[in-house]
């Protein structure tokens, strides 16, 4: 980072006006970072001592000189070697705060890079209304209206609405650990936010501008004081409150702005066509965090349940919040704005519930009904939030959730729940607070005072939102426990071969007959192993969340590596168990997951099986005819590499929207993505307009996983612009005829489908090659990457292989999969395979077919029809892009550091030189298909800031490897593993931060 002392001279207007309106869009941010290392500069000096600061600087100009030299294909073997000293030199100690130094600058240049995402949405927000920035609705829907020959036709009119109201779009927002931050920084990231946006108003004094700049040096220096690392195992529930950060902060306030924008641009573009008030919401939020116990024991049915309470109890803490603002404001009286009837009925009916209530009420505000409505409305908010704790407090009252042993199962409530059964005794559904809400509002529009309703009407659609549950939590488990629970029951009542040992179709028989045994399958006084108690009162608590606090709170059961019909009837027969099913009225919906490549070609048959059977196929019908399947990107990317997983994806998709139509029904599908491109990631606006036509139909659930999560809601016009995005893409997907006219050709359409399955097998076959036929390749992942050292990370609950001890490829996870090769620079998952694949399909003409028409070589055309594929389909065009992005990502100059310190060098240099010639394979034919002289040469603000970053990402990775070769000497003290753990950790956090989307 500059070394120059910050001066509150370059903050003055003048300098940040100009760069408003240079016609440089990056000046701005070079500024702010500029400013930011300046600061982080003058703190490095005056705590770390001019020592660490001189360090700093020269291992800095050492990488910015390695790069440079690489840049002009010079050689680098003199300035590496000088480096490696250096950092060879340092004491452990000292390396620490040399990492710490290059990791606080990436927090805080991604803190400037994404308040100037903020400053160029408002930059075209009040410069170019005519020319709303890309991917917003504004844009979206001129590009509609444009494209579409009809649009304003009555006919058209009516198709888009039917999207709007049949849309479902779900984030779902997940506890995978690949986020480092700690929440006390985040807070700390968001101050510094702030202060850069005061900084860009051309309009304070300078007085107060230099204020801002002193409290923007004390937020550095905190940041730079304050430990980055955690120094306890981080827990479920401090996850799950992680995450109701991002509602509690961005999320509850984005959502209505999103809706504002939504039915405004409708309004301009498309007049008649509205958010309709009696459909749902087009948006709602889900979460894993808590729910997700596959393979994470931590997940136990009392987390899940502390984590349903404490959903609701932000949810109560917003709404309370709200209801008194609005009560502050709503003085209006009736002596000029007449209530209508409606409302003061409403208000007698509070006032005869709640005498006690009414009589404080009245007296202080004896001529304002409005805020008499709202003073009830706040008092059954406080009563629910009473409710609440006391649901909390019950996990730990004898005899209840806290204190199950083993063998004891859940006893479930009464379906009321309710402490107090009375009807004023809190708010039992949300809809009770959307009548209330509804009253309020339209009694002010009735006099008039539509702004006072405006402001209501915020608040409403926050409420028709997140409900009493904030967002739906998703349960999750292998099938493997369910089989394993049904075993033991039917063990238990004497089935031979019990449930474990039949076959699928024995399997399929009995648990359709048992759907529709009036009978329990569980007694009451039954006794089970710990792991089968468990399996049933995971089911017996959310029976009890339906009952207790919402009937949103939990939104589907996923399961995971669902490879039959028979894993999704299990679920429904466990559920049973807990009266969760359809004649209860509480049934929850399945979500089978298919993850690896045989398990999606496998999918449709399996959606077939069930659709077929009219058993089932009642239920579905009792959801409105909609079944939502999950489909996994990170094992299926992990099992047969990135091009082919893209493709089977793809065709899963389609062929399970033709089963889904072939029985009347429509599907959901839910998107398990990450935030690398190994593991589905990248933009989410491209990746959901290159979904295939006609398979969004208005619904989409996607996680949002890791540093996406703050990446995307941490601050809140981000949250907005992020929300907006996916909203714009859903809308614009869901109109299928939108598309290319060489797209549409059917005939070319065919020709790159069958030109894709061909890539798709040449790529499993290099991929699988390498992973699962190459001596000594997992060892090399083992010992090349950090993945050993992630267990000391305590970023996450979750441990890092499925089975404890377990060194098999198929138990590690595929987020430590990921995340390793991320560290060590190879980003391998985003690209293996690739390269051969494409090299092959062009050369793989027959020597009869060696020219084709016009003298042009077989290749040639094979590799025209390539570039036609990426120019016309929105499918290829993404696949190619995520793919373009990882390779100029990736370092392998960085990747040679990792291979040469492996114990067994020659194993280390065979596969390394392996991959390094696929990785240059990749580069050559994805340039030749992009017609592109240097990778991003189409993206060059992404290309920019790759290389901007890469000087200084670079020391961490040296310092990575430097500091894994020393905490895998043998003898090491406890203290020195302590230290070089530690150490690691900094790096890893450090390297995350400056790679963005790490895992």
């Amino acid at each position: 980072m500059p070394a120059k002392v910050p001066s509150t001279k370059r903050t003055k207007e003048s300098t940040r006006a100009k760069a408003a309106r240079s016609s440089d869009s990056n000046l701005p941010l070079r500024n702010d970072i500029r400013l930011l290392g300046d600061l982080l500069g003058d703190t490095l000096k005056r705590l770390g001592g001019k020592k660490l600061f001189d360090v700093e600087e020269r291992v800095r100009a050492l990488c910015k000189q390695l790069r440079e030299q690489q840049r002009r294909s010079m050689p680098v073997a003199a300035t590496e070697r000088q480096l490696k000293q250096l950092l060879h030199g340092l004491s452990t100690a000292d390396a620490i705060s040399v990492i710490r130094a290059f990791s606080v600058y990436f927090q805080l240049v991604n803190i400037a890079e994404q308040h100037h995402r903020i400053r160029r949405k408002r930059y075209y927000e009040l410069h170019t209304p005519d020319q709303p920035q890309r991917g917003s609705i504004a844009n979206t829907l001129q590009q509609i209206k444009a494209a579409y020959p009809d649009s304003g036709t009555a006919a058209f009119r009516r198709r888009l609405q039917s999207v709007l109201d049949q849309m479902d779009l779900v984030p779902v927002i997940t506890a995978h650990p690949t986020e480092a931050a700690r929440r006390t920084l985040l807070e700390k990231h968001q101050r510094v936010a702030r202060l850069l946006t005061e900084l860009d108003d051309p309009t304070i004094p300078d007085r107060r501008r230099s204020g801002v700049s002193r409290h923007l040096a004390a937020e550095v220096e905190s940041i730079w004081l304050t430990d980055e690392a955690r120094h306890s195992n981080l827990q479920v529930l401090d996850e799950v409150n992680n995450a109701l950060y991002y509602f509690d902060t961005t999320l509850f306030d984005a959502v209505p702005n999103l809706l504002e924008e939504l039915d405004l641009q409708l309004q301009l573009n498309f007049p008649g066509v509205s958010l309709r008030e009696d459909n749902r919401p087009p948006l709602r939020f889900g979460s894993w965090v808590g729910g997700d116990r596959d393979g994470n024991p931590n997940v136990t049915p009392e987390v899940t349940w502390k984590t349903l309470c404490r959903h609701q109890r932000l949810t109560l803490r917003k709404y309370l919040q709200s209801i008194a603002a609005l009560s502050r404001r709503m003085s209006e009286s009736e002596r000029f704005a007449p209530p209508n009837r409606a409302l003061l009925a409403s208000i007698e009916r509070d006032r005869r519930a709640m005498p006690d209530t009414a009589a404080e009420i009245f007296r202080r505000n004896p001529e304002e009904p409005w805020r008499q409505k709202l003073s009830f409305m706040y008092r059954r908010l406080e009563q629910t939030l009473a409710r609440n704790t006391a649901l909390l407090g019950t996990s730990d009252a004898p005899g209840a959730l806290g204190r199950v042993t083993p063998r004891e199962l859940i006893p479930i409530r009464p379906s009321t729940g309710l402490i107090n059964t009375t009807p004023y005794s809190g708010y039992s559904r949300s809809d009770e607070i959307e009548a209330d809400l509804r009253l309020v509002r339209d009694s002010l529009s009735a006099s008039k005072a539509e702004l006072a309703a405006s402001h209501v009407n915020r608040l409403l659609r926050q409420v028709r939102v997140f409900g009493l549950h904030l967002a739906a939590l998703d349960l999750r488990q292998h099938s493997a426990r369910h089989v394993a629970a049904l075993g033991e029951i039917t063990r238990g009542l004497g089935e031979r071969p019990d449930y474990a040992h039949m076959d699928e179709a024995a399997r399929f028989s009995w648990l359709i007959e048992e759907l529709q045994n009036p009978r329990p399958l569980v007694a009451a006084d039954a006794s089970y192993s710990p792991a089968t108690t468990e399996t049933l009162n995971v089911f017996r608590v959310a029976r009890r969340a339906v009952d207790q606090i919402s009937r949103q709170a939990i939104g589907s059961f996923v399961i995971s590596m669902a490879q039959s019909a028979s894993d999704i009837l299990a679920v429904l027969v466990l559920a049973r168990q807990a009266g969760l099913d359809v004649s209860s009225g509480l049934h929850i919906p399945v979500a089978p997951l298919f993850e690896t490549v045989d398990d999606l070609r496998n999918a449709p048959d399996v959606l077939h099986e069930l659709l077929r059977n009219r058993v089932y196929r009642a239920i579905v019908a009792t959801q409105g005819d909609v079944q939502e399947i999950m489909i996994g990107y990170s094992d299926s990317s992990k099992d047969g590499g990135i091009l082919t997983s893209s493709w089977e994806l793809y065709q899963a998709q389609e062929k399970l929207w033709e089963v889904a139509r072939a029985h009347g029904v429509a599907l959901q599908l839910f998107h398990g993505r990450g935030g690398t491109v190994g593991r589905g990631g990248g933009p989410s606006h491209e990746a959901i307009r290159a979904q295939p036509t006609g398979t969004v139909a208005s619904r989409i659930k996607i996680t949002e996983q890791g540093e996406v999560v703050s990446s995307k809601y941490s601050l809140p016009d981000i949250a907005m612009r992020s929300l907006e995005l996916s909203t714009a893409a859903v809308i614009a997907a869901s109109l299928p005829s939108q598309q290319t006219k060489a797209h549409v050709a059917s005939e070319r359409t065919a020709i790159w489908m069958g030109a894709m399955a061909e890539l798709s097998d040449l790529a499993l076959e290099a991929y699988r090659q390498v992973v699962r036929h190459t001596d000594g390749f997992l060892a090399y992942f083992e010992q090349a990457t950090p993945v050993e050292e992630f267990q000391y990370l305590r970023i996450g609950s979750r441990p890092v292989r499925r089975k404890s001890g377990s060194k098999s490829l198929d138990d590690l996870r595929a987020i430590p999969w990921v995340f390793g090769w991320t560290q060590s620079r190879h980003l391998l998952p985003g690209w293996l395979g690739v390269g051969s694949a494409l090299e092959s399909f062009v050369k793989s003409a027959p020597v009869s077919l060696k020219h084709g028409p016009g003298g042009r070589s077989k290749g040639r055309q094979q590799l025209e029809l390539l570039q036609e594929m990426y120019q016309h389909w929105p499918f290829f065009q993404s696949t190619i892009a995520n793919i373009e992005m990882t390779l100029a990502k990736a370092d392998f100059q960085i990747a040679r550091q990792y291979a040469l310190r492996l114990p067994d060098r020659d194993v280390g240099q065979r596969i390394f030189g392996i991959l390094e010639a696929e990785f240059n394979r990749t580069c050559k034919l994805v340039l030749q298909i992009t017609g592109e002289k240097q990778l991003l040469n189409s993206s060059p603000v992404l290309q920019r800031s790759i290389a901007v970053r890469n000087p200084y990402v670079d020391p961490m990775s040296y310092l990575q490897v430097e500091l894994l070769a020393r905490s895998r000497q043998p003898k090491l003290s406890a203290a020195e593993k302590k230290q070089l753990r530690y150490a690691l950790t900094l790096t890893i956090n450090g390297i995350a931060a400056g790679m963005r989307n790490t895992g």
